[in-house]
């Protein structure tokens, strides 16, 4: 996040700054029911409590069986039960027949989710869902900014019943603080504004302590200090932690004016992550696993790439990793095995596909910082990580 825009945010004192911060993002999402709060959970746990008041006797929301563990936080936030549906192969998504089995009268909502920012295809799932009676979720908290191929005036996070952004850490805007959430239903934002208007503000020591967390971030947010933030336990960067209890607020005005300022950048980071990502496609698609097809030309958050080999794949990770390139492995495991959510979760089902992807999955940055140098040592780390005995 560049200080300059930092600094022009901080320097302004408009009372009607927040409203004028809010219609900039309605006009670039390209809607009018908007909320803004403290992060993307929170603004998944405004629509589903919201929703669960409207349908009391529906309890269940079915998520997948591998994706960040804050989407199950939100839902046991909002007083409903997670149901784990295992993932698809192809774009993360659901596997359909699956769904379709989960999907009964007590499903409240299915959350589908973007992950990386690649586009899931909707159309199955929301006819599923429709079918049921039951409301449909995208969770584009990695896409904000992203379209679905092939139709760019639909934007990732929109085409669904209700959607929602993160603008924490490692996300298209990253400013550690802040979530959006869009409905549809003129009925449901109407109930949405009822509760959202009983929601705590940011008080006075909160803005205090994000602002000095926002400079120190800002100041380390050339991709070539990248590594510092990782030595900051506070920020936990990298990590995959089962978090039940989190803060809920209507945000702050700050972060809201600081996702202002970058919306602008973000078209021109879109088409530096565009062609990252169709580098790595044309030179990393003999270690791809068959499995998944990331379109050639699109903007991914980070590039996925699954290895058939579990052992090659830690091999490379590790490779990756110590080399600070910037790789991943991404979630550890699926959800219902992961420290802290399995006593939760109590299923001891075994979710194929998601222990698949946990299993074999690596990705790689492709933000402005990445240089044709750093592609080229990426793919020299698999290539010889692979072909070694």
């Amino acid at each position: 996040m560049p200080l300059k825009a930092l600094a022009r945010c901080l320097a302004v004192k408009s009372r009607d700054t927040r409203d004028r911060s809010i219609e900039v993002i309605k006009r670039y999402l390209g809607t009018d029911h908007v909320f803004f709060l403290s992060s993307g959970r929170a603004a998944l746990w405004l629509y589903l409590k919201t929703v669960s008041s409207m349908k009391p006797a529906r309890k269940e929301v079915i998520v997948p069986a591998y994706t960040c563990p804050s989407v199950v936080s939100a839902v046991l936030k909002a007083g409903l039960t997670p149901v784990l549906c295992d993932n698809n192969v192809d774009d993360f998504g659901f596997l359909c027949e699956e769904l379709e089995e989960k999907l009964n009268k007590k499903t409240l909502a299915v959350i589908v989710v973007h992950l990386y920012g690649m586009p899931v295809r909707l159309d199955k799932i929301q006819a599923l869902c429709r079918g049921n009676d039951t409301w449909l979720v995208e969770d584009a908290a990695q896409s904000f900014g992203g379209s679905f191929p092939g139709n760019p005036d639909v934007k990732l996070g929109l085409a669904a019943d209700a959607g929602f952004f993160s603008f924490g850490r490692g996300k298209p805007i990253s400013i550690l603080h802040g979530g959006l959430l869009t409905v549809k239903s003129r009925d449901i934002h109407g109930e949405a504004l009822n509760l959202y208007g009983r929601v705590n503000g940011f008080s006075s020591s909160q803005s205090v302590n994000y602002c000095l967390s926002l400079g120190l971030y800002s100041l380390f947010s050339n991709p070539r200090l990248y590594w510092f933030p990782q030595l900051i336990p506070a920020l936990n960067l990298g990590g995959t932690v089962f978090e039940p209890e989190f803060e809920i607020t209507s945000g702050n005005s700050l972060a809201m004016s600081l996702a202002c300022e970058m919306i602008d950048s973000i078209e021109v980071e879109k088409r530096v992550r565009e062609d990252n990502s169709r580098w790595y496609f044309d030179n990393l698609e003999e270690f791809q696993w068959a499995g998944i097809r990331p379109a050639p030309v699109y903007p991914y958050l980070r590039y996925p790439l699954l290895f058939t080999d579990g052992g090659v794949r830690n091999r490379i990770l590790e490779s990756l990793v110590s080399a600070g390139t910037g790789a991943t492995g991404s979630y550890p495991t699926p959800l219902n095995i992961l420290p802290g959510l399995k006593e939760v979760l109590a299923d001891e089902r075994e979710y194929k596909n998601a222990k698949q992807i946990s299993a074999s999955i690596v990705t790689l940055p492709v933000h402005s910082g990445v240089t044709e140098k750093d592609r080229e040592n990426i793919k020299r780390i698999i290539a010889q990580a692979s072909h070694a005995n």
